[in-house]
């Protein structure tokens, strides 16, 4: 479930202070546990979606259908996030503007203390609290922890930070309440079900445990609004074009739809696009003979361009039996 300890001279090197990062987090959740640090109660069930890693293991879909199974269920569901990478000013971060598209009725709050700004969410007549990647964050009681990971690499390189992709001990899973394992569909059922045995042991408990993968449900030319048939890629000439921390997985969606990705253009995760680099983009697009494709989550920070781009739109799709609302709910 990650690389072998040690293969890294850099990793090696960096492996007391992943240690020291593991040791300090453990102790910080086990003063939450004793009840020595307090953890504060909203009036409204709060269902937190995290991850055990850094990186993209598909929070925000998963955060969009609970949203959406919960309003058509007659609830008044809020967000409630930190708001990393978000521009100075601006309300919401791209996973925020991204799910406002969507959800237009949807109430958020992004604040670094997210207790008072949960206050905010229930002045706002939200009955479910929905903490968007919250499994580190103690402070806010939470009902139910739904943990997110990727079924091909649920722990990343298996080492800690800084030198490797985990946030805290695996054993974390412990807290968790459910399991959701995103791009399950690359494993073959005898994997599949093999890692959900190992993830429930590490856990120490049988938890419920969803499989998923994040299909392509649309494309979008923007900003004009028009809708793009998704047969349309199949041997279109593209540039994947993308801020997102796996721009890999892009780039094999594209061409899991038939499209011939000519030229990519990475920038890091929640990269501010400026004016000449969407003209830079827009022109190497155009001298390639190639369509222009980026992500809906980029697309939410490239509103204000006028440029022409493909927008590839990504929703989730459990595999098997489709969980109901409830089994996410306390």
């Amino acid at each position: 479930m990650g690389d072998p300890a040690g293969s890294n001279p850099l990793r090696q090197s960096l492996w007391p202070f992943a240690l020291l990062y593991g040791v300090v987090g453990a102790v910080r959740n086990w003063l939450f546990d004793a009840g020595v640090r307090r953890r504060h109660r909203l009036a409204v069930p709060v269902v937190s979606i995290g991850n055990l890693t850094v990186g993209g293991t598909g929070k925000t879909p998963m955060v969009a259908w609970l949203c959406e199974a919960a309003h058509a269920a007659g609830k008044r569901p809020g967000v409630l996030a930190r708001g990393y990478g978000r521009a100075p000013g601006a309300a919401l971060n791209d996973e925020g503007m991204l799910l406002q598209r969507r959800l237009p009725w949807l109430q958020q709050e992004q604040d670094p203390d997210r207790v008072q700004a949960g206050v905010r969410l229930l002045q706002k007549g939200v009955d479910l609290v929905v903490l968007d990647d919250g499994f580190q964050h103690r402070r806010l009681h939470r009902d139910v922890d739904v943990v997110c990971l990727d079924a091909t690499l649920p722990f990343g390189n298996g080492h800690l930070l800084p030198a490797g992709d985990l946030r805290e001990f695996r054993s974390g899973l412990a807290r968790a309440h459910v399991l959701l394992l995103t791009r399950a569909g690359a494993l073959p059922e005898p994997a599949l079900a093999a890692r959900i045995a190992r993830l429930q042991e590490i856990a120490g408990k049988p938890l419920p445990v969803f499989a998923c993968e994040h299909r392509a449900e649309s494309l979008v030319l923007a900003p004009a609004g028009e809708s793009v048939p998704l047969s349309a890629l199949r041997g279109q000439r593209v540039v994947a074009w993308s801020a997102i921390a796996r721009p890999a997985a892009f780039r094999a969606t594209l061409q899991a739809l038939g499209a011939e990705v000519v030229a990519e253009i990475a920038h890091r995760d929640h990269h501010r696009f400026t004016a000449a680099e969407v003209d830079a983009a827009q022109r190497q697009a155009a001298a390639a003979g190639a369509w222009l494709v980026t992500t809906e989550k980029d697309d939410a920070r490239l509103a204000a361009f006028a440029q022409p781009r493909h927008v590839l739109r990504i929703a989730l799709q459990f595999l098997g039996s489709q969980p109901t609302l409830r089994e996410f709910l306390p």
